[in-house]
């Protein structure tokens, strides 16, 4: 933390400055190569395609290791996030277009790409999930969705960690709260959330949040505050709004419509790789990508995670393609199209979290730094940016040292 707060009095001395991709990982050849997720952490990049996981050396690009599925397997999704060196990778066998219920949870040691263990895994077919949304990692345990009963593991071990816990029905996410396992369940268009101890598997809160009608669908937009988007299906009254829920005991601290005096909010139509989600958390705000009514470019709105008032907002005069956090900082990526070239003029600004204040600008070149993708930065300042496609003459990533 140190050494963010002597980069950040750096950063504010320089103001534009025109930064060029340190490396860019290159193009493979043959089949798809789509990224199925990614995790950046300690050093190192991996993304994940059809075949397997694929780790690179952030400082230099230099490819580290490479996991491949087992057998006649595809890599559908991985956790959101990885912890203690491990990440989860699930697969399935090749199915032809078919959705096998069956799949294969495997955890992954992040320092040399070799598998710890592997599980079976059940689910159902989720048109608005490839699987991620079923897998957490939390502590040191590895927890598995299937059918409404969330099973963890140890993370190294891979041995059952808890007691049986009780369903839950109806279609289910996890996601990870501080030291906590929270999971959704929609049932009728009611909507249950409850959180699990993550050692213990015991069960802290159980709340059922009154919506104005019923939910057709629900999305996990932040994880530390939990931030759900919950899609309405009513017929006098869709809900369509952003909950903000209390860690400690599950109570509803904000209700934020997705359409208000703010714009309408702006998510990815697919909710998953390759778009990353357009919402971030700093101190008590949770910022997020809006657009105004009669507006022709993005904005970013700052609400308060208790109560939901907005607190700021930023134009970008673009289109925002990236929000993430650094320190007590937001970093938006935004893309201005004009004549210069296929992907327009692109944009970082580094916005200061509790005012919306711009403290440094930096322009990026690079043919693909302006498109879709999943953005990450760690403490150095370097920027990478993981590309939802990895073919042809797409890169598969790209890294920017911004300051």
């Amino acid at each position: 933390m140190e050494a963010l707060v002597g980069m950040e009095k750096t950063v504010q001395k320089r103001r534009l400055r025109q930064v060029r991709p340190a490396w860019e990982a290159p193009a493979a050849t043959g089949r798809n190569h789509d990224a199925a997720g990614s995790w950046c952490t300690a050093g190192l990049l991996v993304r994940g395609r059809p075949d397997g996981l694929h780790a690179y050396d952030v400082e230099t690009g230099k490819p580290r290791w490479s996991w491949i599925a087992p057998g006649r397997r595809a890599l559908i999704a991985m956790s959101r996030t990885a912890a203690d060196g491990v990440g989860l990778a699930l697969h399935t066998a090749e199915d032809d277009g078919q959705w096998p219920e069956r799949h294969e949870v495997t955890a992954v040691d992040l320092t040399d790409g070799s598998a710890l263990w592997s599980a079976p895994h059940s689910m159902y077919h989720d048109p608005w999930s490839r699987g991620t949304d079923t897998l957490a990692v939390a502590g040191d345990r590895a927890v598995a969705l299937a059918k409404g009963v969330p099973t963890a593991r140890s993370l190294r071990g891979g041995n059952i960690a808890w007691p049986r816990v009780p369903p839950l029905r109806g279609d289910g996410r996890l996601a990870v709260c501080r030291t906590g396992v929270v999971q959704t369940a929609l049932d009728a268009g009611r909507l249950t959330v409850r959180c699990l101890d993550a050692a213990e598997g015991s069960v802290r809160w159980t709340v059922r949040p009154r919506l104005e009608g019923p939910v057709e669908r629900t999305v996990v937009l932040h994880q530390d505050p939990l931030a759900l988007l919950c899609l309405g299906g009513g017929r006098r009254s869709p809900e369509r709004s952003v909950l903000v829920l209390s860690a400690e005991d599950g109570r509803t601290t904000a209700r934020i419509p997705v359409d208000g005096p703010h714009g309408e909010l702006l998510f990815p139509s697919d909710y998953g790789f390759p778009e990353d989600q357009p919402v971030t958390a700093v101190q008590d705000v949770v910022v997020m990508e809006a657009r105004p009514p009669h507006a022709h470019h993005d904005h970013l709105t700052a609400f308060a995670v208790d109560g939901g008032t907005p607190r700021w907002t930023w134009e970008s005069r673009g289109t925002i393609t990236g929000v993430t956090r650094w320190g007590d900082h937001v970093l938006a990526v935004s893309k201005l199209e004009n004549s210069e070239g296929p992907d327009g003029t692109v944009h970082v600004h580094l916005l200061r979290g509790a005012t919306g204040t711009v403290e440094a600008v930096r322009r990026l070149y690079g043919y693909q730094a302006g498109m879709s993708g999943r953005y990450h930065i760690d403490e150095d300042g370097r920027l990478v940016r993981v590309s939802g496609w990895g073919g042809q003459n797409w890169h598969p990533a790209q890294m920017f040292r911004l300051w």
